[in-house]
């Protein structure tokens, strides 16, 4: 007869890796609900080549003036509104987004900040974050 390890057996452990993964996506249907109707996220695209980091974000039917891009830190902020389209009628189908619009990404350390361009053009709104050499942070000894 086996002696007891102290182990979980191992259908236990697939059973609470479940619950845990169960848990975990009605928890992400928590948060779903607690957005309001007209708060959306737009696509966005994130890439790099040896002297950019570049991030695009699909704004279709957007002014250049109701994009507004903040940095805050080493997160870069965009926020856009496009109020709903009133027509005459009722609706048959209603796909298209309205309202706030919201993003917030981590941009890499060594991003110079204050060269932080944004073009928007044809539905998309291109961030160039040109890199640095690398952030050199001076460090001093203390001595007691």
């Amino acid at each position: 007869m086996p002696r007891y390890s102290g182990k979980r057996p191992y259908h236990n452990e697939i059973f609470s890796r479940q619950v845990g993964e169960i848990r975990n996506i009605l928890h992400a249907l928590e948060m779903r609900d607690h957005l309001d109707e007209t708060e959306n996220r737009p696509r966005m695209d994130m890439y790099e080549n040896d002297t950019e980091v570049v991030m695009e974000f699909d704004l279709p039917g957007f002014n250049a003036d109701e994009i507004m891009l903040r940095l805050k830190g080493i997160t870069l902020e965009l926020e856009a509104y496009k109020p709903r389209e009133q027509e005459p009628g009722s609706f048959i189908c209603m796909e298209r987004h309205f309202g706030v619009f919201q993003y917030a990404v981590q941009i890499p350390c060594s991003i110079d900040a204050c060269a932080i361009k944004a073009e928007y053009r044809l539905g998309v709104l291109k961030v160039i974050c040109p890199k640095t050499e690398g952030i050199q942070i001076p460090i001093k000894e203390i001595t007691t």
